[in-house]
């Protein structure tokens, strides 16, 4: 295959597509291509589809900076956020540090429990964190030893040990408590992921910030788009009348006679 066979091909001509668009110059192009750039111009003249794809990777930026230079000229607003995976700092102390329970994963657990306790099933709007291992145990504020409760349970649950404590009591339901084992499986395996299964990292501030216009920008989009009216014009301005000197004017008829004497001899010799 001729080398120019290969840039004829969808896959040549997409990359030369890019090339242009990411603002590459014509000798930018022919050194990745490997040839010269008199050759990547016959090849302009000879070929339409290569002429044609740069040309249409070119005036994508030329859009793109257009579009940028107008909109710095006008001026404009946008939001600044900032974008943070968030842990839970309500319990650090009791933890010695950091939570290791990011807000993402408690969501989670209360959404699974479908925004009930875990252990009564009862309705609640602010849920407490239950160690499923006591603190005293060594049991961590991790997603796989939370759980979701209403504050009631919590208080009588203090540092038992979970599955007897929930067993003894009236409201123990053996489909909770396996929903529980079930809740437990699942967030060991989905692991880390699991704050990506649930959405994005959570957004914790948001600021609009405004760019005023720019009269640099404002100038040189008028003197392009506008040259007519805007172009840059040097002016002379007079008051009263213009007066051009006659050197000859004091001369007599005989010395003008003379001086064209002396030129006649000039311009012939």
């Amino acid at each position: 295959m001729a080398k120019y066979e290969y840039w004829l091909t969808p896959e040549g001509l997409l990359l030369l597509e890019g090339w242009a668009r990411d603002g590459l110059t014509d000798e930018q192009i022919s050194n990745n291509i490997g040839i010269s750039r008199s050759t990547l111009a016959e090849w302009k003249k000879k070929y339409e589809d290569i002429s044609d794809t740069l040309k249409k990777g070119k005036e994508v930026v030329d859009i793109q900076v257009e579009n940028a230079l107008l909109k710095r000229a006008l001026g404009y607003t946008y939001d600044e956020v900032t974008r943070e995976r968030i842990v839970d700092t309500g319990q650090k102390k009791r933890h010695g540090g950091e939570s290791e329970l990011t807000e993402r994963e408690w969501q989670f657990a209360i959404k699974y429990f479908g925004h009930k306790c875990c252990y009564c099933g009862e309705h609640i709007n602010k849920p407490t964190k239950d160690h499923i291992k006591p603190l005293n145990q060594g049991g961590k504020l991790s997603r796989d030893n939370i759980l979701p409760c209403c504050g009631k349970c919590n208080s009588s649950k203090k540092d038992n040990e979970m599955v007897s404590w929930y067993q003894a009591q009236s409201f123990y339901d053996p489909r909770r408590l396996e929903k529980i084992y079930d809740y437990i499986q699942l967030v060991v395996e989905l692991g880390d992921s699991l704050n990506e299964e649930i959405g994005e990292i959570i957004e914790t501030k948001r600021v609009t910030k405004e760019v005023v216009p720019d009269t640099t920008a404002q100038i040189f989009w008028l003197k392009n788009r506008r040259p007519d009216k805007w172009r840059d014009k040097q002016s002379m301005e007079h008051s009263g009348d213009v007066t051009v000197r006659n050197q000859y004017e004091n001369m007599t008829e005989e010395e003008l006679m003379e001086l064209a004497k002396k030129y006649e001899k000039i311009i012939s010799s």
